[in-house]
This record gives structure tokens, C-alpha cells and sequence, in this order.
């Protein structure tokens, strides 16, 4: 063949297969088509309680901290923590702010409302885990005990006497996994969300003008806190990386104990007239408070003593008592 018409045939097929492969690329780019998301629709009510609405008032609340070299513990945590082997108030006249801060007491109730709105999102969820409602609005009850005693300003405060007797109603009506239950504590889980989104709590009874803590809260689900809280803290201080990443985590935790040894011993509570009862009580109280001191420190090795000592009080609690 004449080598021109060769040159001449090879381009042609060079073309007849370049068009094709631009063929089948384009015929690909057609049929993969993507379907944008739309874009999402916020209202006012979606960011209401999320965001300060002016930082400066709302967000820096209390006493400026003391400065300090990074590391270094200021004179006024060194003072806390020399004095953590003095008695701990326990029952009694309890000032309440010493004990759990206003972060805590927010972040519990956000918590516990998350948990509600799955474990009550339908009559055949809840018929399984009623159990799992009933020990949240146990502890919502306890928590807005503490509001309503709380000694200093707290969120909440206004509809505290209205939501703690509503939720130790809905404590009740949770020990069993019915229709009507389910409907009560339904309600009653709406209206947290609402209050937790800033709006106004709607309470089914009228508040009562005061508290029998062994009415508001029973022995059993604060247990069941408590071991919660245990685990957590046996974790986050199982090394120094883990204490210094969630250390927030830890204070919280701690906090919590805190607050639930004084509602142990509160009057009327199981035990609570025990003496014995009590001292193991205010040393669980007291490794807590130490737990806290070490996070506001930054020191891990405190900290770890310090979980090591609630844990100590609990055995020594369950060892006498079971």
C-alpha cells in the first residue's frame, strides 16, 4: 500500500476512535446527574437557647479568676485543696452553689432532654424503655430541686417549682410502659423542650410550696447516676492525656456526685438519720469536691487520688450497707 494512504488511513481510525471515547465519555457525564440538597430553612425558635444573646451579660458570669503562670496553681485553688480533708457539708443548711455550678446544672438538663426525646418518640419505644424515662425525669426532679434551692441565680429558676413536680409526677407515671404513660410523659418531655429552647415551661400540677426530698427523688435512680458517674471518671483518669483532654468531663462528673451525697442525706431519705450512713456520704461528698479542685488545678495526680477515694467511700458504703 502507498505509504501516504497508510498515514492517511491511521488518522482517520485515530479520529473515528478518539470521537468515539468522547462519545461514550459524554454519554457518562449525562447519566450521572447529582441532585443538589437544599439548602435548609432556620427560624428564630431553632437558635433560641443556643447562642448568648448578649455574651457580655449572660456568658461571663461570677468573679474574674485570679492570673496565674500556665501550670501553676493560683493561691486560691492551693487553699481548696490544702483544706480537702475538712468535714464536708452534707445535709443540712446546704449552699448548693458550692457544690454544682450552673454549667453543670445546664448541661445535665440538656442531656437528659436529648435522652427523652429518643427514649419517648413513640408509644412502642417507650413500652421498652420506660425504664430509661423513668430514671431521666427522676434526675430532672432532683436537678430542679436543686434549682429551687439553688442560692444564687440559675437558669430556670422562675418555672423550677412548676417542672420539679411536674417531673416527679412523670417519675411515677414512668414505672410502668402504657399508652396513658407514654401520653403523660410525652407531655411532659415537650415541655422541657420548650424551656430548654428558651420558651415558657407548661406544668399539668401545681407546684408544691415545698419539698420532701424523699418524695422527689428515690434512692435507686440516684444510685444509678452515681455508677454512671463512676465509670466516667475511672475512664477520663485512667491517664494524664485522657484527664487534660475531657477534663470539663471530669468536673462535671464530679459535680454531680457532689450534689447527689447531699441529697442522700437529706431529710426523710432512706438512711439518711444513720450516722454511719452519713460519713460515708460526706467522704464520697468530700473525694469529689477534691476531684473538682484538681481539674480547676490541672493536676492529674490529685485528681486520680481523688476519683480513687469516691470510689473507696462507695465500696465501703456497699460493703456496710447491702
Amino acid at each position: 500500500m502507498n505509504p501516504n494512504r497508510l498515514t492517511i488511513f491511521g488518522l482517520i481510525l485515530a479520529s473515528l476512535v478518539s470521537g468515539a471515547l468522547g462519545a461514550i465519555a459524554i454519554q457518562e457525564r449525562k447519566t450521572k446527574q447529582v441532585t443538589r440538597v437544599k439548602r435548609p430553612i432556620f427560624t428564630q425558635r431553632d437558635w433560641d437557647g443556643i447562642y448568648f444573646e448578649n455574651l457580655f451579660t449572660d456568658g461571663l458570669v461570677g468573679e474574674r479568676p485570679t492570673a496565674s503562670s500556665p501550670g501553676v496553681a493560683s493561691p486560691e485553688a492551693n487553699s481548696q485543696l490544702a483544706t480537702a480533708d475538712e468535714p464536708a457539708m452534707v445535709a443540712g443548711e446546704i449552699t448548693w452553689s458550692n457544690l454544682i455550678g450552673r454549667t453543670t446544672i445546664e448541661d445535665e438538663v440538656k442531656a437528659i432532654q436529648k435522652n427523652l426525646t429518643t427514649d419517648i418518640s413513640t408509644p412502642v419505644k417507650f413500652k421498652s424503655d420506660y425504664a430509661k424515662a423513668h430514671q431521666s425525669f427522676s434526675m430532672l426532679s432532683m436537678i430542679f430541686g436543686v434549682i429551687r434551692e439553688y442560692d444564687t441565680d440559675v437558669r430556670w429558676q422562675d418555672a423550677a417549682a412548676s417542672a420539679q413536680t411536674s417531673f416527679e409526677r412523670a417519675a411515677a407515671n414512668s414505672r410502668v410502659g402504657t399508652s396513658q404513660a407514654f401520653e403523660s410523659c410525652k407531655r411532659r418531655a415537650e415541655s422541657l423542650a420548650e424551656l430548654v429552647r428558651g420558651g415558657k415551661f407548661t406544668g399539668e400540677e401545681p407546684p408544691t410550696e415545698t419539698m420532701d426530698w424523699s418524695v422527689v427523688v428515690e434512692r435507686a435512680p440516684l444510685m444509678e447516676r452515681l455508677g454512671q458517674s463512676m465509670e466516667k471518671l475511672k475512664t477520663l483518669t485512667a491517664s494524664k492525656a485522657d484527664f487534660t483532654r475531657d477534663a470539663a468531663v471530669v468536673n462535671h462528673e464530679g459535680e454531680m456526685i457532689a450534689a447527689i451525697a447531699a441529697v442522700l442525706t437529706k431529710e426523710n431519705m432512706t438512711d439518711a438519720d444513720d450516722s454511719g450512713y452519713a460519713e460515708f456520704a460526706a467522704a464520697m461528698q468530700k473525694s469529689a469536691l477534691a476531684t473538682t479542685t484538681a481539674v480547676k488545678i490541672q493536676d492529674y495526680d490529685a485528681a486520680s487520688r481523688a476519683v480513687n477515694g469516691i470510689s473507696q467511700s462507695c465500696d465501703n458504703c456497699h460493703s456496710e450497707w447491702r
